[in-house]
């Protein structure tokens, strides 16, 4: 293990269709007769609620005692790990980064219960980053056993705790009850933090459930079309080849021209991507035999039409049997001997042959082009299947995600990858996306609970400086013109540092035609100034259509600094709102979506290599982000 580098990498976009974590079902505690499936979502919600408030078991809470060792267990297995793997300074090294030691003296003092969760919490959140080392299994026990002590403090007192949260799932119920719209996304952040306490006192109630069930759809699409797919995999034939055969005692010699296409076909299939390659193309041949002192002078001309299906799955690439079909015609332009009389025997028996020769030439150019064509397309795509699940699974060990539920599959028209993403206590999308109404080279469909659930996730409770964010944003190469640009400005505000709120860390909606994405914070300090209340940073953005048809997202009005729940701004907010506007500017540019997405010319697809992609296609709409690309 390596010593981490002292920065919060907190954005893992990359992550999104491969980080994709599985949903560990709850036990069915609600009955058909409680809820019927032809209620609206808010009326079964409101009464899986209900029916959970009766459901609470204080006894489930885990006991402080048994979490304490646990979680000290955990620490002695690290060091022992340390002790093994890395050196003495650098095990120091990732004692100090998780901050381990504060919490053993704050356990040893005998502080409140709720220090000591504080600072459980907080190793928790250290051993959960992208920082190499931290998928390490003694990492990730402290990691969970940390959480479990923190719980295990903040709900010591079992019986009212599950009072209090008897009390919010019925204030729950009449809220859902009252709705008479779809809810909105401040409404699932609340639900989602409740499904979070509900988990964190183990309490498998009714609620848990049904969530599950009504907020199940998959929250990533991803369709590449079939016009992408020919041009990654169609290509022009052109190949000469070197003619060596025995033909009833003659051998022939000569150069066969093949002249076609191959093309590739999707056909319909759920699990694997399965399409049939194909050549269609002719065939010239210009050859010399020889049988003893005759010399013949032949040439040939055909047709050919060769396919095989395989079937792509993450596990590798299946190829079914080569099927050939075609013909070729072959004749004799000469026959060469300086004896007119051996040429006229010559003549003679070839033509006798000819019938037996030509079934011959025919069997063994069947096999050639098998072969030939076996080999090309085992060839062409003789790399291995990149494993992307396995290539991410260090990723998501050090993020705490599971491995992800995905289907990717094909139809005649095109490739697609379903994808949910969410840990056990978080949500999917309520419904399918919606249907694509435009052809694109590759359209993404992301819905809003994808980013509550990756980067909302993984920002939630957290603190973060300026300088981390700028160190974040260098991650991009518009992100590193950004922080230099920064780096430029002459007069420099002061470092500043950020709460994030722990239900609804990050704002992305898509509704309405437009795209609305921010944060939240419940703290904002920057010098010897302090605001201690609920800040939202927002912005707006609406799509614009170019001349060239490609897609801007042009920023609506200003960047939003608001109070949430507060009428007038005291003197501190006002004279921190200019210092919050100031450091977010640059996170939230009049334009987005303003460059090309270029493809590396070193790229493993030749036929991608330097291609230009633009945004052709914007939809948001039900929490549903549609984006089409083209190049």
């Amino acid at each position: 293990m390596t010593r981490p580098r002292p920065r919060r990498a907190l954005v893992l976009l990359g992550l999104w269709v491969v980080a994709l974590p599985n949903v560990l079902a709850a036990p069915d505690v609600l009955s058909a007769q409680d809820v019927s499936p032809s209620e609206g979502l808010p009326a079964q919600i409101a009464a899986a609620a209900r029916q959970s408030a009766d459901q609470l078991d204080p006894n489930r809470i885990a006991g402080v005692d048994p979490s304490g060792a646990a979680f000290q267990a955990a620490i002695d297995g690290l060091r022992e790990h340390l002790s093994k793997t890395a050196t003495e300074a650098n095990a120091q090294a990732w004692i100090d980064y998780l901050e381990i030691e504060p919490a053993l003296e704050a356990i040893a003092s005998e502080v409140s219960d709720v220090d000591v969760a504080t600072k459980a919490t907080r190793i928790s959140q250290k051993a959960t980053g992208i920082h190499p080392g931290l998928e390490v299994p003694a990492v990730r026990d402290v990691r969970r056993t940390a959480q479990q002590y923190s719980n295990a403090l903040r709900f010591r007192r079992k019986e009212r705790t599950t009072a209090l949260l008897g009390q919010l799932l019925e204030r729950a119920a009449d809220q859902w009850t009252e709705m008479t719209t779809s809810p909105s996304p401040d409404e699932i952040a609340t639900l989602r933090l409740l499904l979070e306490l509900l988990e964190r006192t183990d309490q498998p109630v009714a609620l848990v459930d049904r969530t599950q069930t009504l907020f199940s759809s998959t929250n990533l699409h991803l369709t590449v079309d079939e016009s992408l797919v020919g041009r990654v995999a169609n290509r022009r034939v052109d190949q000469s080849s070197a003619v060596r055969e025995c033909i009833l005692g003659t051998r022939i010699v000569g150069n066969a021209l093949l002249t076609g296409d191959v093309t590739a076909t999707l056909l319909p299939s759920t699990g694997s991507i399965r399409m049939q390659v194909a050549l269609h193309g002719t065939v010239t041949t210009a050859n010399r035999g020889y049988n003893g002192p005759v010399r013949l002078r032949t040439s040939g001309f055909g047709h050919v039409h060769a396919s095989r299906t395989l079937q792509i799955r993450e596990s590798g690439i299946q190829f079914d049997p080569v099927v050939v079909s075609g013909g070729i015609n072959n004749r004799i332009n000469s026959i060469e001997h300086p004896l007119r009389l051996v040429r006229r025997i010559a003549q003679k028996k070839a033509a006798q042959q000819k019938p037996l020769a030509d079934r011959i030439a025919h069997r063994k150019f069947i096999a050639r082009i098998t072969d030939e064509f076996t080999k090309e397309t085992e060839g062409a795509l003789a790399q291995p299947m990149p494993d992307l699940a396995g290539q991410a699974e260090a990723y998501l060990q050090r993020l705490d995600f599971a491995e992800p539920l995905r289907t990717i599959g094909s139809t005649a028209h095109s490739i697609y990858l379903k994808a949910t993403i969410r840990k056990n206590n978080q949500l999917a999308a309520p419904t399918p996306p919606p249907a694509i109404t435009a052809t694109n080279d590759a359209t993404i469909q992301i819905h809003e609970s994808l980013v509550d659930n990756t980067i909302g996730a993984l920002l939630a409770g957290r603190t973060m400086t300026r300088t981390e964010l700028q160190q974040l944003a260098s991650k991009t190469k518009r992100g590193a013109e950004i922080q230099a640009a920064a780096a430029d400005e002459e007069e420099e505000e002061p470092d500043f540092e950020i709460d994030f709120h722990d239900s609804r860390p990050i704002i992305f909606e898509a509704r309405d035609g437009k795209l609305r994405i921010g944060i939240q914070g419940t703290r904002f300090a920057q010098g010897s100034r302090e605001l201690k209340r609920l800040l939202e940073i927002v912005a707006v953005y609406q799509p614009r259509t170019t001349e060239t048809g490609e897609i801007v997202l042009e920023r609506v009005g200003e960047t939003e600094i608001n109070f949430p729940g507060t009428k007038r701004l005291s003197v501190a907010q006002a004279g921190l709102r200019g210092s919050i506007k100031k450091g977010f500017a640059k996170a939230f540019p009049e334009t987005l979506m303003d460059r090309p997405w270029i493809i590396p010319a070193d790229a493993k697809v030749p036929a991608l290599q330097g291609q230009n992609f633009r945004p052709r296609y914007f939809e948001a709409q039900d929490g549903w982000l549609t984006l089409g690309v083209s190049s």
